[in-house]
């Protein structure tokens, strides 16, 4: 009688072990706290571009067009990021070719990590879209 309540006992008693210790919630990891930077294309053409630090040295470069592509052929279009002076920094147009589709008048989102880029190397620069040599839009690299 008693090695069956003893043996009925131990059981509860590992069974609420066992619970407790599934319900427990694991530790929170520490959000990183990231850098992000943004382009705001307006006038005739349209569309925002984001950029964001992410683990591992990249950069996640997120953005779409949503007004003034008028050729769907994604080889009219050339996308660089240049300082005030014209110069470009970073060509980032075939990553843009590879991954864009053109809708006219906009295009297909666009999402590329970029290894030897960071939020800082571009903050306060141009991106810039041109169209045959030609720049159609322009926006200024502003901080979050």
């Amino acid at each position: 009688m008693i090695s069956r309540k003893l043996f009925f006992f131990a059981m509860v008693t590992l069974f609420c072990m066992i619970f407790i210790e599934l319900s427990q919630t694991a530790p929170l990891i520490k959000r990183q706290v990231g850098k992000v930077a943004f382009a705001d294309f307006e006038g005739k053409v349209t569309g925002r571009f984001t950029w964001t630090n992410i683990p591992e040295e990249k950069c996640r470069v997120i953005g779409q067009f949503n007004t003034g592509l008028d050729s769907p052929d994604i080889g009219d279009y050339k996308l660089c990021i240049e300082d005030d002076d014209g110069k470009v920094i970073q060509d980032l147009t075939d990553e843009f070719r590879r991954e864009v589709t053109i809708n006219p008048p906009g295009s297909s989102p666009f999402e590329v990590d970029f290894p030897s880029m960071t939020v800082e190397d571009v903050v306060g620069d141009n991106l810039v879209l041109k169209f045959k040599e030609y720049k159609i839009g322009e926006a200024k690299i502003k901080s979050v």
